[in-house]
């Protein structure tokens, strides 16, 4: 099963990884090394035609021109990413405590992520209801609102099943493991 599962993501995401994994919180200051890490946030093919960028002295550098919509990038966590257009408004309306725009947006995590609260973006610190997710996909926007059947709990059981974060608030998103 296990197999069938991995073979349809192939399919899915252009992509499989066998085990979880999970990035560190460095970011690189080098741009070869921070590129590389870039490189395990998305496919191959996503990646190479994605605008990548790094911050710089408080401000976004880009490092490589993008032509496929998505921007690749390090989180102040340290997690790589890829987002779409979509995704990017998403982000950075979160971080600005905004509210997030009336668009579905797409975020490859394919190499973990560092781990956060459940309970709300901007209490890293407090590590409520901490979760860590391996490998997954997210899909973003109040869309998300309307998809039934994924659990919306606080504390998740089991992170390697599609759940809701940051239930309850304007910042709700849905987390796909990909393995």
């Amino acid at each position: 099963m296990r197999t069938t599962i991995c073979v349809g993501l192939a399919l899915f995401i252009g992509g499989c990884m066998t085990q979880a994994q999970y990035p560190t919180a460095d970011i690189p200051t080098s741009e070869r090394e921070y590129i590389a890490k870039v490189k395990t946030a998305a496919p191959g093919p996503i990646v190479s035609k994605a605008a990548i960028t790094m911050m710089q002295g408080g401000k976004p550098r880009e490092l490589q021109a993008g032509s496929n919509g998505y921007t690749c990038l390090i989180g102040g966590d340290g997690t790589p990413l890829c987002a779409d257009q979509n995704a990017m408004e998403w982000l950075k309306a979160t971080a600005a405590r905004t509210a997030p725009p009336n668009k579905i947006g797409f975020i490859y995590m394919l190499a973990g992520d560092t781990g956060t609260t459940n309970h709300d973006p901007h209490q890293r610190e407090t590590r409520l209801h901490w979760v860590q997710t391996g490998p997954h996909v997210m899909i973003v926007g109040p869309g998300v609102r309307e998809m039934v059947g994924y659990p919306r709990s606080l504390d998740v059981s089991d992170a390697r099943q599609p759940y809701v974060m940051f239930p309850g608030t304007p910042y709700e998103h849905l987390m796909l493991p990909t393995q």
